[in-house]
């Protein structure tokens, strides 16, 4: 505003100076350099909503009510009813301040919101610029106010867990007295965009930039008055003492270039669902740095209605001038938790985990009423209201797949279930991450087509024997070993730990003998004997071979058609280059990737590694072990 051409006495200066320094204190906190470089005393910058300056003005990261529209439209995505709120106060005896705004849901994520500020006096002095010195008193009266219509909107991205929004907003000012004061009258347009961040429930993190591109309101008179940006920083953290019980602590940061940066921090304490109490300390920029006061609140609910106290005195700018506020809002009917439901969350495991130890961490939250028991695959496990989450240890005893329930009961006798898949797959000590072949090793192992060693090893670099080729045919057929079998070959006596799998694979046709009655069980397999072992078992088809499979393999080797037909169905992709190398002994590292090439194999290989089917509810054994 600028008014020219008017002239008063010392004494009628320094009342109407004490006037105007009352209205500039409480609507832009730093009168003096707000009008220095001519930025626009914003309303705002009172506090919107009875509930917020009782805390201080800390709210950006808790904004969930009709109040949002004015502090951080990103709130708008959280809306899940109408809201409405209203405010009125009488600043300092002084300034008439009027909040009115309301949201209403345009889906369950995103919602519109509108509302106005109003802020004005009246009975300002005017006196005649004829006679300066004169103390008969103001020639006229005049009022100054300003005003802000706001249109928003918001939303959220539940599985980011974000919030955003932003608002229109006109802005104008203006006055009357005379005709200096009412061409002082401007108005503009500007935006404020926000977002919120909510990791869990009981965090979230804000930011919202108030007129980040600047602008500017447009006088009568040709002076420009540009619109302060603000970026505001702050945090909300809930604490849930007992099911009735609530306590959130807020702190905020207002920068802006040029000036202090100024810290607001609050907190409120639901005594009960119905009744909160706050505290708060506000600070704003003030001529000579920094103002700090002190804020209290109350609040009631009652039929989806909340009528809001707050108290906050001027400290260090009008000492003996105190503001009390007061807000209606229509927050919504309160939901029966019978109608909440109950919300079961499952933070660990992750669903379709592959593992490989024999117990899991299961652990969540459950929301939404008193919860009377939390089981995991039928047995009862701890649950704690203070952090509403339950954690325990279940045991997986047996490799291959695993279905892990959680339910939940609440004292309404409410029952919610979710439930997670398991994959734990064998594990042999010596069979590093980086192994070439773990997972055919790990798959064929689980499945129950090889085995290691007592000591938990695999030993993927030994050579593989006839009796150990032997089993691992009969192992992929699923045929079982009887524990008395007949001994067919008298050098695999019945003491021999493969007796069982050797008879079973002679009496499958599977394997031979030697003319003198021997089976010469520990003799070693080359990689050309393997193959044609292999690609028998499998019943793949024989052609005759024109070109060398491999650089070391003719075509009139013996081998040759076995591996030419295992080449080309995939059973010899690890071998790398050009040679073969058939005589060498095969280790049993390569006669398990080979082996898991065939149909067999690749069946049951294909069925342990679908999550679409094989996992079973099983109610464990009270062996569960809590952990809280």
């Amino acid at each position: 505003m600028k008014i020219n051409d008017i002239h008063m006495t010392r004494k009628q200066g320094e009342a109407l100076v004490k006037k105007f320094a009352t209205i500039a204190i409480v609507i832009i906190a730093i009168a003096g350099s707000a009008w220095a470089d001519l930025t626009v005393p914003d309303p705002l910058r009172i506090g919107v909503g009875a509930r917020p300056l009782g805390m201080g003005k800390a709210y950006i990261a808790l904004a969930e009510d009709g109040d949002c529209v004015f502090i951080n439209p990103a709130g708008l995505g959280k809306i899940n009813g109408p809201k409405v709120t209203s405010m009125y106060s009488s600043v300092m005896g002084d300034v008439n301040y009027i909040v009115l705004g309301g949201a209403y849901p345009a889906s369950p994520t995103s919602a519109f919101g509108a509302g106005m500020v109003l802020s004005n006096t009246a009975g300002i002095p005017i006196y005649s610029s004829t006679d300066p010195g004169s103390a008969a008193g103001a020639s006229a009266m005049g009022s100054w106010g300003s005003q802000v219509l706001f249109a928003s909107y918001g939303m959220s991205i539940p599985d980011a867990k974000l919030s955003f929004g932003g608002s229109a907003k006109y802005m104008t000012q203006g006055g009357s007295g005379n005709a200096s004061i009412e061409a002082a009258s401007a108005s503009g347009l500007s935006v404020d965009v926000g977002a919120i961040y909510s990791p869990n429930d009981n965090l979230s993190l804000a930011v919202t930039a108030q007129n980040p591109l600047g602008g500017k309101l447009e006088s009568g008179n040709a002076v420009s008055n540009s619109l302060l940006p603000v970026i505001k920083v702050g945090g909300k953290y809930t604490i849930l003492p007992n099911e009735s019980q609530k306590i959130n602590l807020a702190a905020d940061a207002d920068i802006v270039k040029g000036r202090n940066t100024t810290l607001h921090a609050g907190a409120e304490y639901y005594l009960t669902p119905n009744l909160a109490v706050r505290a708060g300390l506000d600070q704003d920029p003030a001529p000579a740095g920094v103002e700090t006061n002190p804020t209290l609140g109350l609040g009631i609910r009652s039929s989806g209605f909340e009528f809001n106290y707050a108290y906050h005195p001027y400290v260090q700018a009008i000492a003996d001038n105190s503001t009390h506020y007061f807000s209606v809002s229509y927050v919504g009917p309160d939901k029966p938790v019978e109608e909440a439901g109950l919300e079961l969350s499952i933070v660990k495991p992750v669903d379709k985990s592959v593992i490989y130890a024999d117990n899991i961490e299961v652990s969540g939250t459950v929301k939404g009423g008193k919860v009377s028991a939390v089981k995991v695959n039928g047995i009862t496990v701890p649950y704690d209201t203070f952090t509403k989450s339950f954690r325990a240890n279940l045991p997986v005893d047996k490799v291959g797949k695993k279905l892990v329930v959680v339910e939940a009961v609440n004292d309404k006798g409410k029952v919610v279930k979710d439930s997670r898949k398991l994959l734990r797959l064998v594990q042999f000590s010596d069979i590093n991450d980086n192994f070439w072949a773990k997972k055919p090793i790990e798959h064929t192992g689980t499945v129950g087509l090889v085995q290691g060693y007592p000591d938990g090893s695999f030993k993927p670099g030994k050579a593989l024997t006839r009796a150990e080729l032997a089993t691992l045919l009969v192992r992929a057929e699923g045929v079982k070993v009887s524990s008395n079998a007949p001994v067919v070959f008298k050098d695999v006596k019945g003491n021999h730990w493969a007796v069982g799998y050797v008879e079973a694979a002679y009496r499958m046709g599977l394997i031979k003998g030697y003319p003198d009655g021997k089976f010469r069980p520990n003799n070693r397999i080359n990689k050309a004997e393997a193959v044609a072992v292999l690609v028998r078992y499998d019943r793949m088809n024989l052609a005759a071979v024109d070109t060398k499979p491999y650089d070391d393999v003719a075509t009139r080797h013996w081998a040759a058609k076995y591996i030419q037909a295992a080449k080309e169905a995939g059973m010899l992709s690890y071998v790398q280059g050009s040679r073969l190398r058939p005589k060498e002994e095969v280790n049993r590292a390569e006669s398990v990737e080979m082996m898991s090439k065939t149909t067999v194999a690749i069946r049951m290989i294909n069925d342990l590694l679908s999550w679409d089917k094989g996992f079973e509810f099983e109610l464990s054994r009270p062996t569960i072990r809590a952990g809280l």
